[in-house]
């Protein structure tokens, strides 16, 4: 039996995953699978990994997922995630104070200022992180960001994985 998801570049054959006719192996087709004999929906899955397949980075691609797990991060149901920020009181970035991350702002920068380099651990980007990470970091609210998973640039090593950098992020709320 074949089964095709989402736009049609997602189809299950068996015990096996394609993207665009590719055999696709890693945690998120293990987890696809698993949901599948649940007979749990996998329609977010297939928006995220769609939104995932249209990032540039190799790294990003085989990475992002595992760190969503790690780390119990939701993804949304139209394929993005939801991750976390601290800023200033004033909602202002606490490294450069430009960014405004009130919520319902959008906050961007060119995908080739973003360092790509997971071994630099604090440099140039739009930083995200998971609930772990919060305790490592100044400020004085935290924010709830909404993720597109194809503007993801980075996962730094250090703090266990716990942390990220992009180039675009959706403020939804606070904590």
């Amino acid at each position: 039996m074949v089964l095709n998801y989402g736009s049609g570049h997602l189809s299950i054959q068996g015990e096996t995953l394609f993207w665009k006719g590719q055999e696709f192996h890693n945690a998120m087709s293990k987890r696809m699978f698993d949901m599948l004999q649940e007979d749990m929906p996998i329609d977010p899955l297939v928006a995220f990994m769609e939104n995932l397949m249209e990032n540039p980075s190799f790294r990003s691609v085989n990475e992002l997922y595992g760190f969503l797990e790690k780390n119990n991060l939701p993804i949304t149901p139209d394929g993005h995630f939801l991750a976390y920020k601290k800023v200033r009181d004033d909602y202002k970035d606490c490294h450069s104070g430009k960014f405004d991350n009130s919520v319902g702002k959008v906050c961007e920068m060119e995908r080739n200022q973003v360092n790509d380099n997971p071994n630099q651990t604090c440099s140039a980007g739009l930083h995200f992180c998971s609930q772990n990470y919060l305790g490592h970091f100044g400020g004085e609210r935290v924010m709830i960001l909404k993720i597109n998973p194809r503007d993801v640039v980075s996962i730094p090593t250090d703090y266990d994985f716990s942390k990220g950098r992009c180039c675009r992020y959706e403020v939804i709320g606070e904590v």
